[in-house]
């Protein structure tokens, strides 16, 4: 019986190895080249869960569960609009240099949010291609008890300042 395992046990384990050291010599040692990003693109997002966008947790089937975008909101709720960008072009240092300009209008058309020039992603390294990256700028709407119904608009232009590229967004929402 030893003998015979003493036999078998090399082409055994000749067999096992055998395919690693194939898979091994078909891989290049050459790198690989990062996948081409594409258009520049921005994603504004309203939501009354900002502790999914924040700190995401995964729901009861283990999933990750994305925030829900604020659709109706009662009087007396915070919502938090954030932006996403994806394939912003990198500088020579490969880092991105985006800036938004960010309004919020109540249902009567009156400007309540008037921001220009808010950084939403400068002088940091750019994001891999194709990959959303959460923006660093987030507006915060407290609805009172008295603020008006009806439907509230949030706008915000992306401006890409290596690419020469704006791109527009927007969301809304209805406060009853």
């Amino acid at each position: 019986m030893k003998r015979s395992f003493f036999r078998i046990g090399p082409a055994l384990a000749g067999a096992l190895l055998f395919p690693t050291l194939i898979a091994a010599q078909g891989r290049s040692s050459v790198p690989q080249k990062p996948a081409p990003r594409g258009p520049f693109e921005v994603r504004l997002l309203a939501t009354l869960e900002p502790n999914q966008v924040f700190k995401p947790s995964s729901g009861p089937d283990g999933k990750m569960r994305p925030a829900a975008p604020a659709t109706v909101v009662p009087r007396g709720k915070k919502v938090t609009a954030v932006l996403f960008l994806k394939d912003c072009a990198p500088d020579a240092a490969g880092k991105c240099n985006v800036d938004v300009d960010l309004q919020g209008f109540t249902p009567s058309g009156q400007l309540f949010k008037n921001e220009r020039g808010a950084e939403l992603w400068k002088n940091k390294k750019a994001p891999a291609p194709g990959i959303a990256q959460l923006g660093s700028q987030v507006m915060n709407i407290q609805l009172e008890q008295g603020d008006a119904t009806g439907v509230y608009r949030i706008v915000a232009v992306a401006h890409d300042r290596v690419a020469g590229v704006d791109k527009k967004v927007e969301t809304s929402f209805e406060v009853k």
